[in-house]
């Protein structure tokens, strides 16, 4: 912004400032007029200029910004608060009516209570208390002299200049007033921030502005009038030039001007924009702007490599972009658009120091002679069988009409074995698998990649898409070992269960750093066979098996969660499913012909009107050990079930295998599919 000479801006004549957009250069002031019930600013209609700087770092997606920057770990909204303090703030489309961003100064609403009217705007829906979490956050920032990161989106309207990313780091600011401004009906919270290095000029500013003034001549003294309301005895600073206002939403006077209200559009004070906080050692952030991860990351040490912190993001040392860890060694930076137009060169590839079987597993001898359970009667209770696959235990657990789930539960005697769980822990770590994170394709926000790593192998599986598929061919000996266990696996569920046995010809390979897992899902595309088989080793997890919530109620599920949705044309009524009882006895009646179609359906409306929806409660609880094999067996199992895995430890590999059917796959892929395990890769139960 231009330099301020140390004036007393009271006697001072000024320009008021219309409340949106300024641009102080030598070209003419531009204001933008508001309505006062929207949020939304008008656009800006004259051609952008370019910014003085580049931003110290910067990101095109917002799932990359935030798993970067610590300050910053928001992946919707625009505050991210924690624990009652405010750590970073994003001023994008939304900046609120009556909002201002120059090179030193941000004035915008805090946000929250809002929604969308037909043609997009944001409208308050309801007050914002004092209480709010976001105003206390910003609030708890302030009094606790915590300086706030900003981000600055391409798409906000208050900068009138062209940026050079979708999301640009700021610097920091530190939080100078909160106030609450009434639109229309409703009030809402605004929040000044003001730049906390002044001596530097700000890399958003103008190109043609001139240089800030030195700190030693700057005008600390000069602040708003503040005037005490004579009907509620609280202080207001004076923010609009047409005049002061209390500014206590509980206050008969909130928000007039000599008893009436104020004109639709304001202009702010030039003493409320111009006057600068004196510099306070004590105003410090909780984070560096721009972290250096890497340097904290001890390779060496085997707790390290696979630990939570370790697949955060980090910010490439050669062009500033935010990039994620999506592979299993570390990270590489995938822009395109830096060092006049070729690829970002920079990888930084970890040291990956095996993690020993010790770190992961608790108990005293890495594994029991033999495993006891002490089944939990709120959860299915499955049937053992210690004799039939000794030294397995079989655990089978059934769901009437759907299928059943096999739990072989391994033991010292399995695992120490040649070829064994145990060496195959150790191998998998040893070799470049390719494993690889990817991006979730139905996730409510976009870009947003899987919590744990993965390769494929064999037919394509629709996980990865078939270019990541690799043939088993080029399989490494530890996968086709692993193969050869799931296959006896899949064999001898299948085979107790009476059912008929498919070899798997795909093994999708998951790896989990700590902290990982991955949520409820189902295995159920057309495209697979009825059997899928699991091989665990590393950390124990937790597996849990619950009905999917359309059949557990009845109907689809609404986004908002209270009305009911769309019923259900063919209503199964499984066992244990909600209302069940009145639900069967309604389908019994339809198919006997006691109720018409319509009838049957306008009493299931009645029976869940008014009524919530949920998910269902889970129905079996497994726990997962190293060398567990689990088989899921059922045409229908995946399609009314779905399952997650929860991991306890810093690393676990979960090796799945299927049959996929070649009917479904290009016949160009087929030949991935097909392999033969050689007499040491074929698995004999022991």
């Amino acid at each position: 912004m231009s330099p301020r000479t140390a004036v007393n801006r009271r006697k001072a004549k000024e320009t008021p400032v219309r409340a949106g957009r300024v641009n102080k250069t030598k070209k003419e002031q531009t204001t933008i007029k508001v309505s006062a019930d929207k949020l939304q600013l008008v656009p800006f209609s004259q051609p952008l200029e370019e910014v003085y700087g580049t931003p110290p770092a910067w990101s095109e997606g917002r799932q990359q910004l935030c798993d970067a920057i610590p300050w910053f770990r928001c992946t919707q909204g625009a505050m991210y608060h924690s624990e009652g303090f405010c750590y970073g703030f994003l001023i994008d489309a939304d900046g609120g009516a009556r909002s201002y961003l120059d090179e030193e100064i941000l004035i915008t609403r805090i946000g929250g209570c809002c929604t969308k009217d037909s043609e997009g705007n944001l409208i308050l829906e309801k007050n914002q208390e004092a209480g709010d979490a976001l105003v206390q956050s910003v609030i708890g920032s302030q009094k606790s002299k915590l300086a706030v990161g900003l981000v600055l989106g391409q798409k906000n309207k208050l900068l009138s200049r062209v940026l050079p990313y979708r999301y640009n780091i700021m610097d920091w600011f530190r939080v100078t007033n909160v106030w609450f401004e009434k639109l229309g009906q409703k009030y809402s919270a605004k929040v000044r921030f003001e730049k906390l290095n002044l001596a530097e000029k700000s890399w958003w500013g103008a190109k043609d502005s001139s240089l800030p003034l030195p700190i030693e001549k700057r005008d600390f003294e000069t602040k708003p009038e503040t005037i005490e309301c004579e009907s509620c005895f609280t202080e207001s600073l004076r923010i609009y030039e047409e005049g002061w206002m209390c500014l206590e939403p509980d206050c008969i006077d909130f928000w007039k001007i000599d008893n009436a209200s104020p004109p639709a559009e304001l202009t702010f004070h030039p003493d409320f924009l111009n006057f600068r906080s004196p510099p306070d050692p004590a105003v410090q952030p909780s984070y560096s702007l721009v972290p250096d991860l890497l340097s904290t990351l001890d390779e060496s040490a085997t707790d390290v490599s696979t630990s939570r912190i370790a697949w955060k993001g980090i910010v490439c040392p050669m062009c500033f972009k935010c990039i994620r860890r999506t592979f299993w060694q570390g990270w590489k930076c995938d822009d395109d658009s830096v060092l006049d137009g070729a690829r970002c060169p920079y990888q930084k590839f970890m040291k990956m120091t095996p993690v020993s079987l010790r770190v992961v597993l608790d108990h005293f001898e890495l594994a029991p002679i033999k495993r006891a359970f002490l089944f939990d009667q709120k959860f299915s209770i499955p049937e053992v069988d210690d004799t039939s696959f000794f030294p397995y235990r079989k655990l089978t657990y059934q769901l009437e009409g759907v299928g059943s789930i096999t739990h072989f539960v391994s033991n010292r005697t399995v695992n120490s074995r040649r070829n064994g769980p145990d060496e195959l822990f150790a191998r998998l770590q040893r070799e470049d698998l390719g494993l690889k994170r990817f991006r979730i394709q139905s996730s409510l926000v976009a870009g947003t990649l899987t919590s744990h790593f993965a390769v494929n192998y064999g037919m394509p599986y629709k996980y990865v898409v078939s270019v990541d598929s690799k043939g088993f061919d080029e399989a490494p000996e530890t996968m086709l070992q692993a193969l050869g266990r799931l296959s006896w696996a899949t064999e001898k569920a299948v085979m107790s269960s009476g059912g008929s046995y498919l070899p798997p010809n795909e093994l999708l390979t998951l790896g989990y750093f700590e902290e990982m897992k991955i949520g409820f899902h189902d295995d159920g595309e057309s495209s697979l066979g009825p059997t899928i088989a699991t091989f665990s080793l590393g950390a124990k997890a937790t597996m849990l098996i619950r009905m999917k919530y359309k059949y557990f109620n009845g109907t689809t599920q609404k986004v908002d969660g209270t009305a009911v949705g769309t019923l259900l044309q063919d209503d199964l009524v499984l066992k244990d499913c909600k209302f069940e009882d009145e639900r069967r006895k309604l389908k019994d009646d339809l198919e006997a012909g006691v109720i018409t179609r319509e009838g049957y359906d306008r009493s299931r409306r009645d029976l869940f009107k008014g009524r919530k929806g949920k998910e269902a409660p889970t129905a079996i609880k497994m726990e997962l050990h190293h060398g567990d094999l689990v088989v899921m067996h059922g045409e229908n199992l995946q399609k009314y079930y779905e399952h997650s895995v929860i991991p306890e430890n810093k690393l676990r590999f979960a090796l799945t295998a299927r049959f996929v059917k070649p009917d479904h796959v290009n016949a160009k892929e087929i030949q991935k599919g097909e392999f033969s395990l050689t007499p040491d890769q074929i698995y004999d139960g022991k």
